[in-house]
């Protein structure tokens, strides 16, 4: 006997809204909670903020049933990796050469590759390879409900914990503003201020200056264009000296005061353009 299935409705026990992420078919996804019927944006807020508690766990030991040996990978922390073999524990090693030898057979419709080691995957032109799955992977695109464009469907989504389900779009803008606002308080002392005229009203009105100029060719040995992936070079280079943090005005004032090119120069742009005074 099958279960007749309940159809939860609105409204959210948390924001109110009578609106929820609605399915390809039709159907409203409300979640049910502890404190009652919650929509799919409040469930995936919820889902985000969940600490997590690890199993116990009674981990392997050696030695190895195929080397003898009594050691094995041992990560940063001194948690020593074990594996359960097919005659005992083994070493990471001999796991290592346990796994070459398991292939599994079949044919690649794409690359027409006979054996892998990570499966096979059924798609509606025929059996692909763990390879080509994984290539394709990041084109697909999937639905969802993102909470702050409305979009629909995106190649990738993302759990933030302000936010809940977001598209990565939306995703990437935000990590964006994240690295943006830690180089710029890190630069100007965690005050977020203009260094010559001290304007403090809006982070987007702040930008960051090389101290001795030659911003180019910096970012040209960064392999950067600027912006968020520069920013994010400066991070992992561990926030290198030399740069301070000015408003667009003060900036764009260095620049034309600073550049020896700043000087206009209309009589060779008349000759150049053909321009008749």
């Amino acid at each position: 006997m099958v279960r007749p299935k309940i159809l939860r409705s609105g409204p959210c026990e948390k924001c109110g809204t009578n609106e929820t992420y609605t399915k390809p078919n039709g159907e409203k996804e409300w979640r049910l909670s502890k404190t009652g019927v919650i929509c799919k944006s409040c469930s995936s807020k919820e889902y985000a903020s969940r600490k997590y508690v690890p199993h116990p766990r009674t981990p392997l030991s050696g030695p190895c049933v195929e080397c003898t040996s009594k050691i094995s990978y041992k990560e940063a922390d001194g948690y020593m990796h074990w594996y359960s073999g097919p005659n005992g524990i083994i070493c990471k090693r001999c796991w290592n050469n346990y796994r070459e030898k398991v292939m599994l057979s079949g044919l690649c419709v794409r690359c027409n590759t006979a054996y892998t080691h990570h499966g096979w995957t059924e798609t509606s032109e025929g059996t692909i390879c763990n390879k080509c799955y994984k290539s394709d992977y990041s084109k697909i695109k999937r639905g969802g409900d993102c909470s702050l464009c409305g979009q629909t469907s995106s190649t990738k989504w993302s759990l933030d914990g302000d936010h809940g389900r977001i598209c990565g779009s939306c995703s990437h803008k935000i990590y964006g503003k994240k690295i943006k606002e830690e180089v710029l308080l890190h630069y100007s002392q965690n005050k977020l201020k203009c260094a010559i005229c001290g304007y403090d009203k809006n982070i987007n009105g702040l930008e960051l200056d090389h101290i001795e100029g030659g911003g180019g060719k910096s970012r040209k040995e960064l392999g950067a264009d600027g912006g968020y992936n520069y920013m994010n070079k400066l991070k992992k280079l561990n926030f290198p000296s030399g740069y301070q943090v000015l408003c667009a005005t003060c900036n764009k004032i260095k620049q034309i005061e600073s550049d020896p090119k700043g000087t206009i120069n209309f009589e060779k742009i008349t000759k150049k353009h053909n321009v008749s005074q």
